[in-house]
């Protein structure tokens, strides 16, 4: 498991804790029916009361909900 921290879209700067084996975060967007998509840039950066750095995922994008499970939606904590 390891943190990671959004950056863009509208869960910018809300972070989450995902499986090892995760290279893409789909997450509620505050546009009706559709998701906000990020992908890890290789980057890190501090988050606050962590004492290891959290791997940076960017926006890339949005998809409508659609087929995906709410088991497969992220709901990141507010940064």
């Amino acid at each position: 498991m390891r943190t990671v921290i959004l950056d863009g879209g509208s869960r910018d700067g809300d972070s989450t804790v995902v499986d090892d084996h995760v290279r893409r975060v789909l997450a509620a967007s505050d546009a009706p029916g559709l998701l906000d998509v990020y992908e890890p840039t290789g980057n890190q950066r501090r988050l606050a009361g962590n004492e290891d750095p959290a791997e940076v995922f960017a926006f890339v994008g949005q998809e409508p909900y659609g087929e995906v499970g709410p088991e497969s939606i992220h709901m990141p904590d507010r940064g």
